[in-house]
């Protein structure tokens, strides 16, 4: 339709839209606190501005000249009623924080100071930490947001707005602060307390720890599970000294807790020599994903220290059905303690019928519909298939009620059709399943297909009968809010940095955008992120790191290893899996001395193990669930999405 001349009306039009727009549509929760736990704290709403104010800061951020708009504040703070007189005193203390004048973080300690139960305070926190970020201060930034998290007067808004930027922040923090907050968020979102507890076990030192039972910062309810996250990841690197001190530490408080028990029960195992089976395609077509598994493995013997209680029986299956089941019943003929492979889902596949009870195999498949086939087989896995779920319950979580899915013509169609599948039986509609051929690189076309089919329709339709009551007759383009409110990408990373752009050139942005580790290809970055602020996507903290090129301690010891054996930092979430894997059945071979009948059990538990990879629990069918991470791109790095 054509565009009409009168500037005048179309001005009308567009405000008389959004009055209907504000009147018509019922505000939705913010997403990350939405959903919290039965009896967690209740945050307040967010405090209200007089417009006076409102208008003062919107001068300024427009480009009026800073000192004429901090004058007209000193002018509310004389002239002015209470309520207007100390909203101004802060509002005055942002603007000096925001343009880094001289004086502003003194200037907001003191309105701090004189107004200490006023609604703004932990805004005013939140404020001053963003200041120190400014000053390459990630320390003390973190403490000032989580001085924020813990103020009487926090609202859901402001909790937002920390949980947005702050972990991002703890990446660069020295580790007692980044330990800090972590503990800080578990306590106040309770939503996501398991993921910042983990986060906090990872990044914590014994020394650490300690001081924590110490100082008593960390509340009763969840000492027990941040100490058997730390004491499971010290399990896993064999280190069983820290894993006795941490039960003893415990034990001072809860002596006759379970977690306290299972401590000890880790803490008292001596080591033992077991054997350990190995399937891997080492020559045929699949000879270098055999040879990176074999190096992951390799890694973590000699990183934990386990080489000289471990004997490794490799066997090479060579991509072949044949020669994997031969391989297969030598090793169960030679009583080995369980078996790590096959890595291919034709070979294990082939390998179902030969299973022995009681002899486990962790397969490195990515065929996660293999593993309830038999009780022995457990699938140890990175497939972006054992993310979906936790994608499609994380959108729900940020109210996401109506999806799109944008895939390729590509033959499998898995991950669409499980992701459809998760987000419809949580209570979501998909709206639309848009297939794109992977050959052409301009999709704009189709983009904007999908922009006009996805109108908001209802909203058209009330839109023209209101504007038949007091407008004339004419023609005009109406831009209206799409029909949905999320997107799920079914793409790799090279895909989704290519469509982003091409996403807001067909007017659809501002629209949360959703993925798995299939974007996780080396090419997500390309644009820095750019279109991207919106997205989110899950992940195990080590492929993140790979990504973006963090220093996580694990992720460093792993690559020091590989250096010193192999001479270069080359590695692969392949190696980084299997590499996990081989710490597992470490830990249930030789740590705990488990024996064949017990190691099933053992490997079902509901605490699961601790990874590099990703926190992995295998459930009933011996899926290894990944209790992954969310990410997103912020400042062209990939960091927490909090």
């Amino acid at each position: 339709m054509a565009a009409s001349p009168f500037s005048w009306m179309k001005v009308a039009l567009l405000t008389v839209c959004a009055l209907l727009l504000l009147n018509g549509c019922q505000p939705k929760q913010p997403g990350s606190m939405a959903r919290e736990k039965p009896g967690s704290r209740m945050l307040a709403a967010a405090p209200q501005s007089a417009v006076e104010i409102k208008s003062l800061m919107q001068q300024a951020r427009e480009g009026t000249d800073l000192d004429t708009v901090l004058a007209e504040f000193d002018r509310l703070i004389a002239d002015s009623p209470a309520p207007i007189r100390e909203e101004a005193e802060f509002r005055r203390a942002e603007l000096m924080l925001e343009k880094r004048r001289p004086g502003a973080l003194k200037s907001a300690l003191a309105v701090m100071q004189k107004y200490p139960n006023h609604a703004l305070v932990p805004y005013a926190a939140f404020w001053t930490g963003r200041w120190w970020l400014a000053q390459d201060e990630a320390g003390r930034a973190l403490e000032r947001m989580q001085w924020a998290l813990q103020h009487k007067r926090l609202t859901r808004e402001l909790a937002d707005s920390v949980f947005d930027l702050a972990p991002s922040v703890a990446q660069d923090a020295p580790e007692r602060e980044a330990v800090n907050w972590f503990l800080v968020a578990a306590e106040i979102n309770s939503g996501s307390q398991e993921s910042w507890l983990r986060l906090a076990a990872r990044r914590a030192s014994l020394e650490t720890i300690e001081q924590i039972h110490r100082d008593g910062s960390l509340s009763r309810h969840l000492m027990p599970q941040f100490d058997l996250h730390a004491g499971r990841a010290h399990l896993m690197t064999g280190d069983r000294e820290a894993v006795k001190r941490i039960a003893d530490l415990l034990a001072a408080v809860m002596p006759h807790h379970s977690a306290t028990a299972q401590l000890h029960a880790w803490a008292s195992g001596e080591m033992r020599a077991a054997t350990i089976g190995v399937l891997l395609p080492l020559t045929g077509q699949y000879a270098r994903y055999g040879q990176e598994a074999l190096r992951g493995l390799r890694i973590a013997l000699a990183d934990v220290g386990s080489s000289a209680y471990i004997t490794l029986r490799v066997e090479d299956t060579a991509s072949d059905r044949n020669m994997t089941i031969a391989a297969y019943k030598r090793l169960a003929n030679e009583s080995v303690n369980m078996i790590i492979g096959p890595l291919l889902s034709d070979t294990t596949e082939a390998l179902i019928p030969y299973l022995k009870s009681g002899l486990p195999v962790m397969s490195l498949t990515g065929r996660i519909d293999l593993a309830h086939r038999s009780q022995s087989l457990f699938v140890h896995t990175l497939s972006p298939l054992a993310q979906v779920y936790v994608m499609a319950d994380y959108a729900r979580q940020h109210e996401a009620e109506k999806m799109v899915v944008i895939t390729d013509n590509s033959a499998d169609q898995a991950e669409t059709e499980m992701f459809s599948s998760s987000f419809e039986a949580l209570g979501g509609q998909v709206m639309h399943t848009l297939q794109l051929d992977k050959r052409v690189l301009d999709q704009r076309s189709r983009l904007r297909e999908l922009r006009s089919e996805t109108d908001n329709e209802e909203l058209l339709a009330e839109l023209d009968e209101d504007m038949a009551l007091f407008m004339p007759e004419m023609e005009m383009e109406i831009d209206l809010p799409v029909g949905f409110d999320a997107i799920y990408l079914a793409l790799d990373g090279k895909q989704v940095s290519l469509l982003a752009g091409q996403l807001a050139y067909a007017d659809i942005s501002g629209v949360p955008i959703y993925g798995s580790s299939r974007w996780q290809d080396g090419h997500l970055l390309d644009d820095r992120g750019r279109y991207l602020s919106r997205a989110r996507f899950a992940a195990s903290s080590t492929s993140a790191d790979m990504q973006s090129g963090a220093d996580d301690q694990s992720l460093r010891r792993f690559r020091f290893v590989h250096r010193e054996v192999w001479g270069n930092d080359k590695t692969s979430e392949l190696m980084a899996l299997a590499y996990d894997t081989m710490r597992i059945a470490t830990v249930m071979t030789s740590r705990l001395g488990l024996s064949k009948s017990e190691l099933s059990r053992e490997l079902h538990g509901q605490e699961g193990f601790p990874a590099m990879t990703g926190h992995v629990h295998f459930d009933d069918s011996g899926v290894g669930q990944k209790q992954l991470d969310v990410f997103r791109i912020k400042r062209g790095k990939i960091v927490p999405a909090g």
